[in-house]
């Protein structure tokens, strides 16, 4: 009996080490490169604009792009990115991404939290790691300064609070902390945490056959507390603004609509409830091959042994249906449903799946297979002409290849741990791909970042402005409008007018026929040639 308790003393202590040396590695291979790469064109250039020209209006309750009102994403997480600018005193592309970052930390113990309480350490740190670091977190959203890592916080965290406040029957509790969190998250990104709200709490009530739990007068209050919080705001930018209430409330709900099936048809919409399933499998790619898991007989009962996996598989598979039957998708929308998926997998795959198991042997031999050719296919760093002159390519190189080898040969040894391992590959990846493929990202958008200080430099001490659609036309040009405006420490503004002495970002496109006088020449990101000019 002692030695079978020392035995089982030191399983835990391993493991215990195991999950406190991958979460601090996760950290460091984070945020060591967080501020490495500048900005990026998309979505985050425009965050990054919109919270610049907060600053320099001094109006923190009238978003605006260009110096125009901008109505697509209501003010929070620029909020956000503005507390981060001033907190590291600079415009940086660190600063933009830091609110991201410190949400991404908070999402995994947060997940790590609530999970354990109703599984056991290793469910939760394994769905915890899952989240961070499958292929689209990792190799993309955790380094950019967008809004879906802090909105998926939010609503994650409302999700849990419904079975957390269920379990101890505090409704009021329930209701007021969902609806609060719904606000913030409407605050965040405009509608869809209603959809989240409503769909979590009709789907769990109704399967637990308690519907009447709807009609709480906690829920009315509820929804009262996310009526005063929103409408807070709006009351105070409405005072501000003298424009229709249609206005903002139009664009706010064609931002939620445009990519669902009544923009775009039933042709698109049948074809893209045929493809979702494999983009999901895709994308948050290497632990969704474990939906092979969900392929056994009585599947249904093995869930509802624990009421808390049940809550995750139902609410996932209510709310993943406002994604699947919506055409236009980015992944980065799922990043707030998929720990809800990787909680039943990680369950699954810890509790009820043997490792002699045909389905998981496969995926355990898939995971493998793809650690040994990551770990032969890196040394093309060596060799291949971009990256071959890195600092250092040879030895970082040997270092990555051989943690992956080291890997690969603790998941060759009998293990009931190979999706620990596989988490600790993908580490090991992202630790790669900071050393050897984002540098030449990084000298690309240096290139456009240079190009838009110099124009800025050139005009000084002078109006500037975009002529017609040669700035904000995309989203593209953000990065150099961005750029621009904090050289400056002035707002760019789009004109067709044609003012005396002011310098112009202009075009070809726009200067047809046109006399003017060329200053200077740029490069608006992405490969857009434009001219400093003045007109006669």
């Amino acid at each position: 009996m002692d030695f079978r308790t020392t035995i089982d003393r030191l399983a835990v202590q391993y493991k215990t080490q195991w999950m406190l040396l991958t979460s601090a590695g996760l950290v460091i291979v984070l945020v060591s490169h967080l501020g490495f790469m500048p900005l990026d064109t998309g979505d985050e250039a425009r965050r990054a604009l919109v919270s610049l020209e907060m600053m320099l209006s001094g109006d923190y309750i009238t978003p605006t792009l260009h110096g125009e009102r901008y109505f697509n994403k209501p003010p929070l997480f620029n909020w956000l990115i503005i507390a981060s600018y001033r907190l590291f005193g600079n415009y940086s592309s660190f600063a933009l991404r830091f609110p991201m970052f410190i949400s991404l930390l908070l999402l995994g113990v947060t997940l790590f939290v609530f999970i354990r309480k109703y599984t056991n350490p290793m469910i939760a740190w394994a769905a915890a790691l899952m989240t961070l670091t499958n292929g689209r977190v990792l190799l993309y959203d955790s380094m950019l300064g967008l809004i879906e890592i802090t909105f998926s916080l939010v609503t994650y965290t409302a999700m849990m609070l419904v079975y957390y406040y269920d379990q101890k029957r505090s409704y009021w509790l329930l209701y007021l902390t969902t609806y609060a969190l719904t606000a913030v998250g409407f605050l965040l990104k405009g509608l869809p945490p209603l959809a989240f709200q409503g769909l979590t709490l009709l789907g769990w009530f109704i399967y637990t056959r308690r519907p009447r739990l709807l009609f709480h007068p906690a829920h009315l209050v509820g929804i009262g507390l996310f009526v005063l919080i929103t409408g807070s705001y709006y009351g105070i930018y409405f005072s501000r603004n003298a424009i229709p209430y249609e206005d903002v409330a139009g664009v706010l709900l064609s931002e939620s609509t445009k990519r669902t099936g009544l923009h775009f048809g039933l042709g698109a919409t049948l074809l893209h409830l045929v493809t979702f399933p494999f983009e999901l499998v895709y994308h948050f790619a290497p632990y969704t091959l474990l939906l092979v898991l969900l392929i056994r007989s009585g599947i249904g009962n093995i869930l509802k042994k624990n009421a808390f996996v049940a809550f995750n598989a139902l609410t996932f598979c209510l709310t993943v249906l406002i994604y699947w039957f919506s055409p236009q998708v980015y992944a980065r929308y799922l990043i707030g449903l998929v720990p809800l998926l990787f909680t039943v997998l990680a369950y699954l795959y810890y509790e009820h799946t043997d490792p002699a198991n045909r389905w998981r042997w496969w995926v355990e031999r898939i995971w493998l297979i793809t650690t040994v050719v990551v770990a032969v296919g890196s040394w093309t760093a060596v060799f291949y002409p971009t990256t071959r002159v890195l600092p250092g390519v040879f030895w970082k190189t040997a270092f990555v290849s051989g943690m992956l080898l080291s890997l690969a040969w603790l998941m060759i040894r009998p293990s009931s741990n190979r999706l620990g391992l596989t988490i600790a590959v993908f580490i090991v990846i992202r630790m790669g791909f900071n050393w050897l493929v984002l540098p030449g990202r990084a000298t690309k958008r240096q290139f456009y970042k240079e190009s838009a200080t110099q124009s800025a430099q050139l005009t000084l001490g002078h109006p500037l402005y975009g002529y017609k659609s040669t700035v904000g036309a995309d989203l593209a040009t953000d990065v150099s409008s961005f750029h621009i405006t904090a050289a400056r420490g002035q707002i760019l503004r789009k004109t067709a007018k044609k003012i005396p002495g002011a310098f112009y970002i202009a075009d070809s496109i726009s200067l047809a026929n046109e006399q003017y006088k060329t200053v200077g020449r740029m490069i608006l990101f992405d490969r857009h040639p434009a001219s400093i000019i003045q007109f006669k």
